[in-house]
């Protein structure tokens, strides 16, 4: 273990020495135009980052038994398929033929990659869905990977809150110790975490998008498994899900294209009025309190949830 957070922090050396070139080369430049904040061009190299960490993690412990192929596979093709938007810009639609078209290929080779059932703590039972656990399962992929991407839009929130969403996940909700492949991407996004900082990258779509699958997979697989009361995780997702709704709302009302760029995110606004480190905070506390809350006090998630959209939609109306 030693030796490959040593191995891939040398290499995030490596590369970030040379990471203007490096992004130019790739063809993962973010330029600057109107709907962005940074004002130089900044390379989209942390998905490809990420990526590297969680393979040097797992050659070095090949033999490793929490290992899992297909879940490397499902992360893979989404790095793929964010890398190529970083380079050519994608149109929403074809991202969302190729996210359903990759999550097919898994449900179809994996039968724990299906959301059969969701379990209800307050009233202790399950709902199955039976034969529509296929297109609920595609409903729910899309709506975690579109609302990832989409809070993607100011330095360290994507990356502070996948880092606090796989803690809390793992830790509190499913109560397992992390495995390789949790800490490798733990390790990277604090790694990335400064550099998002200091301006020297970005995350770039490839690293939303492979953070994603990432969470689409462990939720969707655990739940497979265990009984995962539904309400603890819509409320860790429930900001950034709002978000997109309200966005896609409103520029659905005016005639915009839905997934179209814009400055008018939940963040965005929260950051013409705060400091990034007042809006990351205030996201952060938003996102994770019921949890967190529920946890303490021993009471379902579902009765801190209607606090956080409360907030939520006032502090909407006030920056508006």
């Amino acid at each position: 273990m030693i030796f490959s957070i040593f191995l891939s922090f040398l290499l995030i050396l490596l590369i970030i020495k040379n990471n203007v070139s490096l992004g130019g080369k790739l063809g993962i430049l973010d330029i600057p135009n109107k709907d962005k904040i940074h004002k130089d061009p900044i390379p989209l190299l942390g998905g490809p980052i990420i990526l590297l960490v969680i393979l040097i993690f797992l050659i070095l412990q090949i033999n490793h038994k929490n290992i899992h192929s297909f879940q490397i596979l499902y992360i893979t093709s989404f790095f793929m398929l964010g890398f190529l938007d970083d380079r050519i810009n994608l149109d929403s639609s074809y991202k969302i033929i190729f996210v359903i078209f990759f999550s097919l290929i898994l449900i179809w080779i994996d039968e724990s990659f299906l959301i059969h059932k969701i379990f209800f703590e307050i009233s202790n039972n399950s709902y199955f869905f039976g034969k529509l656990k296929i297109p609920i399962t595609l409903f729910c992929i899309l709506l975690l990977y579109i609302a990832m991407n989409m809070s993607d839009g100011i330095n360290c929130l994507l990356i502070s809150f996948s880092i606090f969403a796989l803690l809390i996940i793992n830790i509190l909700i499913f109560n397992s110790d992390l495995d390789l492949l949790d800490l490798s991407i733990l390790f990277s996004l604090v790694v990335l975490f400064y550099l998002n900082y200091k301006n020297i990258l970005f995350l770039g779509n490839s690293g939303a998008s492979l953070l994603s699958a990432y969470f689409i997979y462990n939720l969707i697989s655990t739940n497979y498994y265990n009984q995962i009361d539904v309400f603890e995780i819509i409320s860790i997702f429930l900001i950034m899900g709002l978000d997109m709704v309200r966005l896609v709302i409103i520029r659905i009302i005016k005639g915009q294209n839905p997934f179209v760029r814009d400055l008018n995110h939940f963040h965005h606004l929260l950051l013409k009025k705060f400091t990034l480190f007042s809006t990351i905070i205030f996201y952060l506390i938003l996102s994770f309190s019921p949890i967190i809350i529920s946890q303490i006090m021993n009471i379902t998630t579902l009765f801190i949830i209607p606090c956080s959209l409360i907030i939520y939609f006032f502090t909407i109306s006030k920056l508006s």
